[in-house]
């Protein structure tokens, strides 16, 4: 009986102590505060619609400041220099990072702004250029999640061309890629076509899916967005390749959510996009 009891003692006794080091055998990075951040470029013409954005996004982190921040910038130096007072302050780390962004589709390739600052697949991979990216990515980690925002950020599909830009690649494969290996392999997403601004785009809901209105997005030029019209993708240097996903969501507080159903599993969203591909004008 004796035996049996000491034998007993022994086995609580180590399991105790596997208890107590597989506790501190977790990440720091899991036992830090994790703030989320959404991006907006200082809107230097005054437009409407970023500024409808903001003041959303403002409104919500009021009542979100330990977990959701806004971060409006001209400059991605003045973006990070913000972001290192705001996290050193609350000993925290990124959970989640949204870049706010219009895509520039006249440009001929995928990219994103931080104000004046613009980030593609020429000089994503430019050390001088994108200092200030990576001072923003000391503050994250394999679990942060990064949004690019802008439309079409992260196509790969051809760009038809115009008077001014040669037909080719968007690349916005190699913009994904780029990022993550910027951003310590964080998880990067980014839409093949349009990213809409919608009411409701911290509700965990379809707000950054749709497209335009207006006859000049009926034409071939924008056919390419248009076949790509929903699409998301996902990256990280962890799983090595890119992938598609379905619709990126963010919730009330800035998290980056990948929703259960599709857009383009949605009957309405299946017959506009339908509609506006039989009705391509040249």
């Amino acid at each position: 009986m004796k035996n049996l009891l000491y034998t007993i003692f022994i086995l609580l006794v180590a399991f105790n102590a596997n208890s107590q080091i597989s506790k501190s055998n977790k990440p720091v990075a899991d036992k830090q505060c994790r703030m989320n951040i959404y991006i907006i470029s200082k809107d230097a013409k005054k437009e409407i619609l970023p500024f409808t954005v903001k003041v959303r996004a403002v409104f919500k982190s009021l009542f979100s400041k330990k977990r959701m921040r806004v971060i409006v910038s001209s400059k991605s130096e003045f973006a990070a220099a913000k972001l290192d007072r705001l996290l050193k302050k609350h000993h925290a780390i990124i959970g989640n990072l949204w870049f706010d962004s219009h895509g520039l589709y006249k440009n001929g390739f995928s990219s994103f702004t931080i104000g004046a600052d613009n980030f593609n697949y020429k000089n994503i991979t430019d050390s001088t250029h994108t200092a200030f990216l990576q001072q923003i990515a000391r503050h994250t980690d394999e679990h942060t999640k990064i949004g690019i925002g802008s439309c079409y950020g992260g196509a790969t599909f051809i760009h038809p061309g115009s008077a001014t830009v040669k037909s080719g690649p968007m690349n916005g494969d190699s913009l994904m890629i780029g990022m993550g290996k910027i951003f310590n392999g964080a998880t990067i997403y980014a839409s093949g076509g349009w990213v809409m601004m919608k009411p409701g785009i911290f509700s965990d809901n379809f707000g950054f899916a749709g497209y335009p209105l207006g006859k000049k997005y009926r034409t071939q030029y924008w056919r390419p967005v248009w076949d790509h019209l929903g699409e998301w993708y996902a990256y990280s240097t962890q799983e090595g390749f890119i992938k598609t996903v379905n619709t990126v969501a963010l919730s009330r507080i800035g998290e980056i959510t990948v929703r259960e159903r599709n857009y383009l599993s949605l009957h309405k969203a299946i017959r506009k996009q339908e509609k506006a591909l039989a009705t391509i004008q040249p």
